[in-house]
């Protein structure tokens, strides 16, 4: 992650108090796509922890990772769920074994990342046939990776964009 505009104190606590979850069809949309057993999971940028949180009943194990060590301890504050670890790291960089997580989660983070080492680093992590899941309200987002068609994976992200932004309100 490039960028680090949410590592204050003061910052963290706002962000924890008036951030609002993701849909409940989102995390059930994503759910549908992931293999069973549900095993791991691991929420990239997860900030307070609100998409590790809601997953936690769905997995045996959760990392939430984010470079902003005030992100973590106020997740860590928002939960007392013995199968969620939060834990200071890179996009780039997961503490995870290779080929052992079922689902990467990406809420709102993904724009930050360096694109070309994060989609290596996901390739490394993910099991065969296993989920990665990007959503946020950035949409001005390109991806590649060596071996798939150019701009195949920029078009699945527009696809679910658009689906997510069917669960989306405009304020009045």
């Amino acid at each position: 992650m490039a960028f680090r505009l949410f590592e204050g104190k003061e910052h963290a606590a706002v962000y924890q108090k008036f951030r609002f979850p993701p849909p409940e069809e989102i995390k059930n949309t994503v759910l549908k796509n992931v293999s069973f057993p549900h095993v791991l999971a691991v929420d990239i940028g997860c900030g307070t922890g609100q998409v590790s949180r809601s997953l936690a009943p769905h997995f045996e194990k959760i990392i939430g990772v984010d470079i902003s060590e005030a992100q973590l301890e106020e997740a860590r504050k928002e939960t007392n769920l013995t199968n969620v670890k939060y834990i200071k790291c890179h996009a780039e960089d997961l503490p995870a074994d290779d080929g052992s997580v079922d689902l990467i989660t990406a809420a709102h983070a993904a724009h930050w990342f360096d694109k070309e080492k994060f989609l290596k680093e996901a390739n490394r992590v993910l099991k065969p046939g296993g989920c990665m899941a990007l959503f946020g309200f950035t949409t001005e987002i390109d991806f590649s990776f060596p071996g798939v068609n150019p701009g195949r994976l920029t078009d699945i992200f527009e696809e679910v964009r658009q689906f997510i932004n069917t669960y989306s309100h405009e304020e009045k």
